[in-house]
C-alpha cells in the first residue's frame, strides 16, 4: 500500500466500490461465457463455420458500437443489437427481433455471472459496511446478487443509454454523492481500471484507493494511468488495514 497524495481519511464517508477485477476475478468468467454463448448460438440455431468462434460475435459488436457509440452506456443492449445484427448479416434474421436477442443475451449475463468471490472479500465487505454506507458503481452487466454481493451495498449505480453516462465521466460519481447526500470528495472509491476508476473518480472529484492490477493482476498497469490516484493498494483487502 502506497499514499500519492495527502488524505484525510476522516473525511470520507462513503465507500464507492467497482466491482469487475476489483472483488472478484471477472475476466476469467467472462471469458467462459463468451464460449459457451457462442456454442450455445451455433447449436440453437444451427450455425457453423466463422460462427463458431466468439470472434465473428465481437467483430459484429464492436462494429456495432463504433456505428453507435451511445451503446457504450450500455453493455447489454449493446450485445442485444449486435445479436440482431449479427443475425441479419447471417442472413437469418432473429424472428422476434430485439426481443428474442433479449432472451439469449439474458442467458449469457447469467453466464457471465457465475464468478466465485472468496470469504476473505465478504468478510472485509462486512467490516466496512459498519463504518461506511457502499455503493456499487459497475459499467458492467454483472447480477450482484448471483455471486452474493448485493447484500452489501446500499445502491448498485449502473449508466444507461439516455441514463447515467458510464465512467469515466462524472455521471455515476456525481449520483453517488447525491444519493448519500455529501460531497464528493467525500468519497472514496475503490477500482482496478487507471481509466474509468482512478481517472473517473479523480476527475469527478472522488478521492480513489487504486487496486493495482486489479483481483487477479492482469488489470492494466501503471503505464495507462493519466492522474493519480490517492492510494495504490496492491491488494484489495488491504482495505481492512487501511480503514
Amino acid at each position: 500500500m502506497k499514499f500519492l497524495k495527502q488524505l484525510d481519511l476522516s473525511r470520507i464517508k462513503v465507500l464507492s466500490f467497482d466491482l469487475d477485477n476489483t472483488l472478484y476475478d471477472c475476466e476469467t468468467v467472462l471469458r467462459k461465457a463468451e464460449s459457451w454463448f457462442t456454442q450455445y448460438l451455433c447449436d440453437t440455431y444451427g450455425l457453423g463455420g466463422a460462427c463458431l468462434k466468439y470472434d465473428y460475435w465481437s467483430q459484429v459488436k464492436a462494429e456495432v458500437l463504433h456505428d453507435n457509440p451511445a451503446l457504450a452506456d450500455d453493455v447489454t443492449l449493446l450485445r442485444e443489437v449486435s445479436l440482431v445484427e449479427a443475425f441479419k448479416r447471417l442472413k437469418i434474421p432473429l424472428k422476434n427481433g430485439l426481443d428474442e436477442a433479449r432472451e439469449l443475451v439474458e442467458l449469457f449475463v447469467d453466464h457471465r455471472s457465475a464468478g466465485f468471490v472468496h470469504q476473505d472479500i465478504y468478510d472485509m465487505l462486512a467490516s466496512l459496511r459498519e463504518k461506511y454506507p457502499m455503493i456499487a458503481l459497475s459499467n458492467g452487466n454483472l447480477k450482484p446478487e448471483k455471486i452474493g454481493l448485493e447484500r452489501y451495498f446500499e445502491r448498485d449505480i449502473r449508466p444507461s443509454v439516455g441514463g447515467l453516462r458510464r465512467k469515466p465521466y462524472a455521471d455515476m460519481f456525481i449520483e453517488c454523492a447525491k444519493y448519500k447526500n455529501v460531497k464528493i470528495d467525500e468519497i472514496l472509491h475503490i477500482g482496478d481500471d487507471p481509466f474509468t476508476d482512478v481517472y473517473g473518480a479523480v476527475q469527478s472529484g472522488c478521492k480513489c484507493a487504486w487496486v493495482y492490477k486489479g483481483y487477479t493482476g492482469i488489470s492494466p498497469d501503471e503505464k495507462q494511468l493519466k492522474v493519480l490516484p490517492d492510494i495504490l493498494l496492491d491488494n484489495v483487502l488491504e482495505l481492512k488495514d487501511l480503514l
